[in-house]
């Protein structure tokens, strides 16, 4: 029994060291992620349920597309390796689970396994070990429990395991932390020391920019403050305040994120007023007069005429209103509270009209060359597709380069919070 126990011991120990043979410890690719997500990986007997013609259908295709396709037989033989390590998991709690409380308390001893899988990263491994043996959360040797643990480690994805709303609406942690805990984990947020504590940490290098890496530590030093008790929340680190001894790390990171906003506005600045000129002369475009009535421009009543206009007055007013944002960027005092909403929150303004101003500049321009076009020749009305999708090319390498970079800035201002609650039966 005491060999069986140690060999279950081995193998749990073993996984908790593992992080690529899980889901949460392996980097895909948007595409490798969509593939990973649909390929089927059957490591148990089929449903006597489901319909066998379609399932050898399936079976054939998958088998077919893994032969023409490299990358699916690589995603393929991933994820059965990370399946067939959440089986093994499970299958040894099963084990322990008929085991009686002293046999399950020597098993799991000092929690050293759930530590390793902690500081990894590994949620599957966790939310097995807690699914069978929910009391582990209170597991505690050195006076640290695995809240404590995943906080110093910086594992945002394993605290959500044991995050709770609060009668508040707030987060608060299914097991408050003690004096002791708290003062541990105010110093780890305090301390930009994340990435050097594992590898696949990933919260930082994410997020596009110095500015937003800023923003992202603000975000975790909030969340963990609202987390520990009220004494240690607003204590004193090493004879400063938390805030304080936050801002003094933190400080090569805030110079980076100021030199990097100042930056993105000079260069966003820039092409704003390339815009106003394109624009601006647009205005002055005045058709020829029509005939005997010298009041009335030619082409007037025409609908590229009314687009011009419109496009126009949309576009001066999206660019005038983005250098006035950036403008605001570059007058800021650069507090490193800035950095949480106000900063972001402008510049995803300034690009958003940036991008509006550019999308008005080319509806113009067609408008300008239609109406171009309509006082030539009519065999030269075949241009005006080919010529407006050439003007187009710029405008659009600039929104394929840059919208990604403004997606990632919306979705960590204004997205679903970093910390969330999830289910260890999901």
């Amino acid at each position: 029994m005491k060999s069986t126990n140690r060999d279950s011991e081995s193998i749990l120990g073993t996984l908790a060291m593992r992080e690529s043979h899980f889901r949460s410890g392996t980097r895909l690719s948007v595409l490798e992620a969509l593939i990973y997500k649909c390929i089927p990986v059957d490591l148990k007997p089929t449903d006597n349920n489901s319909d066998p013609a379609l399932q050898c259908l399936t079976r054939s295709l998958w088998s077919a597309a893994k032969v023409a396709v490299p990358i699916i037989k690589r995603i393929h033989e991933v994820k059965l390796k990370h399946m067939a390590s959440i089986e093994l998991a499970k299958q040894v709690c099963i084990g322990v689970s008929h085991m009686n409380n002293t046999e399950i308390t020597d098993f799991f001893g000092d929690g050293e396994m759930l530590y390793r899988a902690t500081s990894r990263g590994i949620r599957e491994f966790l939310k097995i070990c807690l699914r069978f043996f929910p009391e582990l959360t209170r597991l505690s040797p050195g006076h640290k429990r695995l809240t404590a643990h995943a906080v110093r480690f910086r594992q945002e994805r394993i605290l959500g395991l044991f995050l709770q709303v609060s009668s508040t609406n707030q987060l608060s942690l299914v097991l408050g932390p003690t004096e002791k805990e708290s003062a541990h984990m105010m110093y780890a947020a305090i301390s930009y020391e994340a990435r050097k504590y594992s590898p696949s940490f990933d919260a930082v290098t994410d997020v596009a920019g110095a500015a937003f890496q800023i923003q992202r530590e603000l975000q975790w030093y909030k969340a963990v403050q609202s987390w520990v008790l009220p004494n240690v929340r607003n204590g004193f680190s090493d004879g400063q305040s938390c805030w304080n001894a936050f801002v003094e790390k933190h400080k090569d990171l805030l110079e980076s994120g100021e030199k990097w906003v100042k930056n993105t506005s000079n260069s966003c600045m820039l092409v704003s007023t390339l815009i106003a000129t394109v624009l601006f002369t647009n205005i002055f475009i005045v058709p020829e007069e029509n005939g005997d009535r010298n009041d009335v421009p030619l082409l007037l009543g025409q609908d590229s005429v009314q687009i011009l206009a419109i496009s126009n007055a949309l576009g001066l007013f999206s660019f005038v209103t983005a250098i006035l944002l950036f403008l605001a960027i570059l007058t800021s005092r650069y507090e490193a509270q800035d950095f949480l909403y106000s900063l972001p929150k402008k510049i995803i303004m300034g690009l958003s009209l940036l991008f509006l101003s550019l999308a008005f500049m080319l509806v113009a321009f067609a408008a300008t060359l239609t109406m171009a076009l309509d006082k030539l020749d009519k065999r030269l009305d075949w241009a005006l597709i080919p010529v407006t999708l050439l003007a187009s090319v710029p405008v659009a390498l600039f929104v394929v380069l840059q919208l990604p970079l403004l997606f990632q800035m919306v979705k960590s201002t204004y997205g679903p919070s970093i910390f969330r609650p999830e289910s260890i039966w999901e």
